[in-house]
């Protein structure tokens, strides 16, 4: 092992002071170098069973390998939160924390920790229902969530509606809920603020020009979980037990069929490819086929379930540790079974 790997590491007193006893569930990269981790408490997650995840405590980790020993890794703490996205706002510089309510904490860069309002709730907008998913496009920052809620982030304590002539929901739609989830916003991406790209329930797929929302002919009804606007001009679109779809517009084609247990969780472009990952691994689409991404280690391996790529490099992070990709390489932060007691 090299010195760049051995300093890229965590060393076992920072994993157990600040993942011992947590599960990663999300990461975020800032800019290279600057590494974000959700986790949360897994003794608390046992006792408060499905129903009452706010009862579970969530940390943000960040961490900065090239600082001095004592201060690479820190953490913040977040109670009585359902869920905490991050996503990193080029624009700002700064690492944004959203919760399922749209509660906003905002953190990193140059910065002070700062919580802010809450994002407003309205039928026109920004935020008609839940906070989903939290994307970076064109170095903007933008959420979805349910009800048909698109809002883009123009600045601190600022959210611009992009609901526009997204349906509004009915009574009948609360009430029913293969409705309720056809209007709620899983995930969404994009090629620039004009070109994006927004999923829901059973293949419901709608595109933004800049000016209004259109429903896409998708050809599925299939469950839909994440999207990714490739640098090769492709769309794709994860979908049930790993189901992928390419294609724009109104024109797809079903590149992979059910071949896996879990649907991928994050799909991303990085370094000239597709990456697709669930916790199960991580892959590449290649000549329009599924491919097992080609890793040096069952140590990288292990750390599959979520990515996020910034400022050419793509952290990968899952129940079982975190690795980054910088364009050629990989390099291992932590392997959960290197501190195991």
């Amino acid at each position: 092992m090299n010195d760049d790997k051995s300093m890229m590491q965590l060393t076992e007193a920072e994993y157990r002071k600040r993942f011992d006893g947590y599960i990663i569930t999300d990461c975020a990269v800032l800019k290279r170098g600057h590494y974000y981790f959700v986790s949360r408490n897994l003794a608390e997650a046992e006792r408060a069973g499905p129903t009452a995840e706010a009862m579970v405590t969530k940390r943000l980790s960040w961490y900065i390998p090239d600082n001095p020993e004592d201060s690479r890794i820190r953490h913040m703490r977040f109670e009585g939160y359902q869920t905490l996205d991050i996503c990193a706002n080029p624009s700002e510089g700064r690492m944004l924390c959203v919760s399922i309510d749209g509660l906003v904490t905002v953190t990193g860069g140059d910065g002070e920790d700062e919580d802010e309002d809450e994002i407003p709730k309205s039928i026109t907008g920004p935020r008609r229902g839940t906070i989903e998913r939290l994307r970076t496009i064109d170095d903007c920052m933008v959420a979805v969530g349910s009800d048909h809620t698109v809002c883009l982030r123009k600045g601190s304590n600022q959210w611009q509606s992009l609901c526009l002539n997204l349906p509004v929901p009915t009574l009948a739609d609360f009430d029913d809920v293969e409705r309720s989830d056809n209007m709620a916003f899983v995930d969404i991406d994009g090629f620039s603020e004009n070109d994006i790209y927004v999923i829901a329930g059973k293949g419901r797929v709608w595109h933004f020009d800049g000016t209004k929302w259109s429903r896409i002919a998708f050809p599925s009804d299939m469950d839909v979980y994440s999207i990714c606007c490739a640098g090769d001009g492709y769309v794709y679109i994860g979908a049930q037990s790993g189901s992928l779809f390419r294609g724009r517009g109104n024109e797809w084609t079903l590149l992979v069929r059910e071949m896996l247990t879990l649907p991928f969780e994050d799909i991303v472009w990085h370094a000239g490819k597709v990456w697709l990952t669930s916790d199960y691994g991580l892959w590449n689409v290649i000549d329009g086929q599924l491919v097992e991404a080609d890793l040096p280690s069952s140590d990288i391996k292990v750390c599959a379930g979520n990515l996020s790529v910034a400022d050419g490099v793509m952290l990968m992070a899952g129940t079982h540790g975190a690795a980054v990709h910088d364009g050629s390489a990989w390099q291992l932060i932590f392997h959960r079974m290197q501190f195991a007691r």
